[in-house]
C-alpha cells in the first residue's frame, strides 16, 4: 500500500471516528435523560466501555499475537495519563466558567475509586518487581482484586447518585449540575439502536486507527522515535477526545467527565483481562518497572481532579482555565519528559 494510501486510510477512521462520536454524544445525553440515570453514569458505564474497546482489542494483540505485556500494561496506563488531560483540554473549551463548577458530585466518588485501583496496581507493581511474584496460578493479585473493585465502585456510584437525585427532586438542597434539557422527540428505543450500531462502527474505526498510524510511522521514520510513541499515543485517544467534546458542546458536560473518569477505570480493569490472557505468569513482572512512573503520574492527577471535582474553583487563570486543570498539564507534560530521558 501506498503512502498516499495510508494516509487516506487514516482520514477516513478519523472522520468516521468523529461522525460516529458526534452521534454517541447526542444519543448518550437523550439516554441519560430519558431514563433518569444520568449523564455521570451514562458515561461511566456505556460511553467508557464504548471507548475503551479499542484498548483492550490493542492490549490483548500485543499479549497474543505480538507477546508483548510491556506494550500492553503501558498502552493502558498511557491512555488513563491521556484521559486526564483531556478533561484539562475541556476546560479550554468550555466557555460557561470553570467545568467543574456545575457538575454532579458523584465525579469524585468515580475518581476515588481510580485512586484505589491505581493505588493497587502501583504497589503490585512495585512488590513484584522490588520483592516476589505474588501469583495466584497464572495470575497476579491485582487481576482479582481490580474487577471487583470496578463492579462495586459503579453500584455504588449508581447508588449514590440515585440518593443525591432524590435530595435534589426533594427539594432539600440546591442541584449544582447544568439545568436539565429536554429529551428530543425520539423513542428510546429507537435510541438505543441507533446508539448500538454507532457504537460498533466507532469500536471498528478506532481498533483500526492503531494499526494505521502504527503502519504510517513506520513509513514516515517515525518508529523509533518519541514522536512516533506520542503520534501512536495520540491517535488511540481520538474516540474519547471527540466524544468529550462534542458532549460539552451539546452542554452534557457530566456526560464528558463520566466518560473520561469511567474509561479510566475500565482502562484499569483491561489490564486485569491481559494478566489473564498472559499465560506466563503475572503480567506485572513480565512488565518494565517504568510503569510505576505512569501510574504515579495518574494517581497524582487523579489526586488533582478530585480537588478540582470537590473545591469546584470558579476562577480561571488568565481567564482561561481553572488551575487544577493547569496541574493537570503540569504533571501529564513532567511525566512524559521524565518517561522520554528514561527511555533515551
Amino acid at each position: 500500500m501506498s503512502l498516499a494510501a495510508v494516509w487516506l486510510a487514516f482520514f477516513v477512521c478519523l472522520l468516521v471516528i468523529l461522525f460516529t462520536g458526534t452521534k454517541l454524544s447526542r444519543y448518550g445525553d437523550i439516554i441519560a435523560i430519558g431514563t433518569g440515570l444520568g449523564g455521570a453514569w451514562i458515561g461511566l458505564v456505556l460511553l467508557a466501555v464504548v471507548t475503551s474497546m479499542p484498548e483492550l482489542v490493542t492490549g490483548l494483540s500485543a499479549i497474543i499475537v505480538v507477546h508483548a505485556p510491556d506494550l500492553a500494561v503501558g498502552s493502558a496506563l498511557g491512555s488513563c495519563v491521556y484521559n486526564l488531560l483531556i478533561i484539562a483540554i475541556l476546560d479550554f473549551v468550555y466557555r460557561a466558567g470553570s467545568i467543574y463548577s456545575g457538575i454532579q458530585h458523584s465525579h469524585s466518588l468515580s475518581a476515588g475509586f481510580g485512586v484505589v485501583l491505581l493505588g493497587a496496581l502501583a504497589s503490585a507493581i512495585f512488590v513484584q518487581k522490588h520483592f516476589a511474584m505474588i501469583s495466584f496460578g497464572p495470575v497476579g493479585p491485582y487481576a482479582i482484586i481490580a474487577p471487583i473493585a470496578y463492579f462495586i465502585g459503579i453500584r455504588s456510584i449508581f447508588y449514590f447518585e440515585r440518593r443525591e437525585n432524590e435530595i435534589y427532586a426533594g427539594g432539600l438542597v440546591e442541584a449544582v449540575q447544568a439545568p436539565r434539557r429536554e429529551r428530543p422527540a425520539l423513542m428510546l428505543t429507537s435510541v438505543y439502536v441507533l446508539f448500538a450500531v454507532n457504537s460498533l462502527v466507532l469500536i471498528a474505526a478506532a481498533t483500526a486507527l492503531p494499526v494505521i498510524g502504527e503502519g504510517l510511522a513506520v513509513r514516515m521514520g517515525w518508529d523509533q522515535t518519541f514522536v512516533g510513541t506520542f503520534f501512536l499515543a495520540l491517535v488511540t485517544s481520538v474516540p474519547e477526545v471527540v466524544i468529550s467534546v462534542q458532549a460539552v458542546r451539546i452542554g452534557a458536560v457530566d456526560l464528558a467527565i463520566g466518560g473520561l473518569l469511567g474509561s479510566n477505570l475500565f482502562d484499569l480493569v483491561i489490564l486485569a483481562i491481559e494478566d489473564f490472557a498472559y499465560l506466563d505468569g503475572p503480567i506485572l513482572y513480565a512488565a518494565s518497572d517504568q510503569h510505576l512512573l505512569t501510574a504515579i503520574a495518574a494517581l497524582t492527577m487523579t489526586g488533582i481532579a478530585i480537588v478540582g471535582l470537590c473545591a469546584r474553583p470558579r476562577a480561571r487563570v488568565f481567564r482561561v482555565v481553572a488551575w487544577t486543570s493547569l496541574g493537570l498539564l503540569t504533571v501529564g507534560l513532567f511525566s512524559a519528559v521524565i518517561l522520554y530521558l528514561l527511555s533515551s
